[in-house]
């Protein structure tokens, strides 16, 4: 998955959840700190998101932050990820492993479907 694509699928899910939420931009905006602009252009995938926003954004909604990832996710190498200068390299590896672990749904055990298993 390229980064563009990454960025656009993001501002979908935080979208369609900002709207569930029958929140307006400037309401989601306000509760997270960042302009309406700001908020609009990540929704629509031309402005990228820092963790710390999609944290923020994922509180203010009431969501995990892994449900504004998209499920799909290839595994991002630690080097191409659009990180803020000064990280340890730790740090990075930490953040590309979040962006490329399965979602926990799909870590559960398959026989198990709404808390009964299968039998």
């Amino acid at each position: 998955m390229n980064p563009e694509s990454l960025y656009a699928q993001i501002g979908e899910r935080i979208s369609a959840s900002r709207r569930s939420n029958r929140l307006r931009q400037h309401e989601l905006a306000d509760r997270v700190g960042i302009s309406r602009a700001s908020l609009a252009n990540i929704e629509v995938g031309r402005q990228k998101i820092l963790v710390h926003q999609l944290c923020a954004i994922a509180v203010a909604l009431k969501l995990p932050p892994a449900d504004l990832i998209p499920e799909t996710l290839a595994p991002i190498p630690a080097d191409n990820l659009p990180l803020p200068q000064g990280l340890k390299p730790q740090q990075r590896d930490q953040i590309a492993r979040l962006l490329s672990d399965p979602p926990p749904e799909a870590r559960h055990n398959k026989d198990v479907t709404d808390g009964k298993k299968k039998t």
